[in-house]
Order: structure tokens, then C-alpha cells, then sequence
């Protein structure tokens, strides 16, 4: 059972800018509450699910001038179980325990000129260490870190 919630808000209008401008903020939200029902395993029964976390919040501002457009968008999920024990400590092999709650702080740019468009973006921009899985074969076993901060450069072409 859960709820989710995305809202759109157009501030272009809030504050009168000119139709050249785009200014707008988004919130999305997610709370999730997923439960094994019943299984064969002892002690399964009544705990989460793996790899579903509880809350997923994103939020962000898109703003715009005639063909310049920019995006910063911040995201936070909740802890989560990589097992269906719900175990919290790792063991020795990796394999198991909780995934610890993160954020990050995306941004891009891009720029549109006729049929050409090209977007600079950065993921992870306050460059934070955090972890979204944990390996059960190579190169593990263990966790696998998240990207450091990256950068991207997309170049698109309209036929």
C-alpha cells in the first residue's frame, strides 16, 4: 500500500513573467509500505520487501529564458532491506543489509538552437558517497558505490 503525490507548480504565472520565461518547481513524493504477506520461510512473514524504500521525495525548480533552459533537482530515499530477513548488519560475505538513506543533488543546462540540442548535466553534484545495491556475484561480493560526481554532454540532432 502507498500514496504518491506530483505536483507541478507554473510560477511564470505566480509572478507575471513574459511568456519568454519558463519557471517552475515540481514535488514528488512517494510513501510505500510493502510487506511479504505470508511465506513458507520462517520469520519472513510481516517484513518489507526488499530494495523498496519507504519514502522516495524528489523536488526541484526548471527555469527558462526563450531556447536556455536549466534544471536543479534534489532527491532523498529512505533506508531499505537488501534481504527478505530484513537484516540491518552485513554479513561477512556482503550480501546482506540495509541500504542506508541518501541524497543527491542533480543539475543541467541545455540549450536549443533549431533543429540542434545540446545539454551539459551534473549527477551527484555535492559529490556525496552513498550505495544503491550490493553485488551477489562479481565484482563482489559486497557493496557497490554509487558514480562520484559526473558530468555529462548530450549533443541531439532533429531530422
Amino acid at each position: 500500500t502507498g500514496q504518491e503525490l506530483l505536483v507541478k507548480f507554473n510560477l511564470k504565472k505566480v509572478f507575471s513573467l513574459p511568456s519568454r520565461f519558463r519557471f517552475n518547481y515540481f514535488v514528488n513524493i512517494s510513501n510505500i509500505e510493502f510487506r511479504y504477506f505470508d511465506s513458507l520461510e520462517n520469520g519472513i512473514t510481516g517484513n518489507q520487501v526488499e530494495f523498496v524504500p519507504k519514502i522516495n521525495f524528489k523536488t526541484g525548480v526548471q527555469l527558462g529564458l526563450r531556447n536556455l533552459r536549466t534544471e536543479l533537482q534534489y532527491t532523498f530515499l529512505s533506508s531499505q532491506f537488501t534481504d527478505a530477513t530484513n537484516s540491518i548488519e552485513s554479513d561477512l560475505s556482503g550480501l546482506i543489509g540495509e541500504i542506508p538513506s541518501y541524497n543527491i543533488l542533480d543539475y543541467s543546462f541545455s540549450y536549443l538552437l533549431n533543429r540542434c540540442k545540446i545539454e551539459l548535466g551534473v549527477n551527484n553534484l555535492l559529490n556525496k558517497e552513498y550505495f544503491t545495491n550490493r553485488a551477489t556475484g562479481y565484482p563482489g561480493p559486497g557493496i557497490i558505490p554509487s558514480p562520484k560526481r559526473n558530468m555529462y554532454l548530450t549533443v541531439e540532432f532533429k531530422l
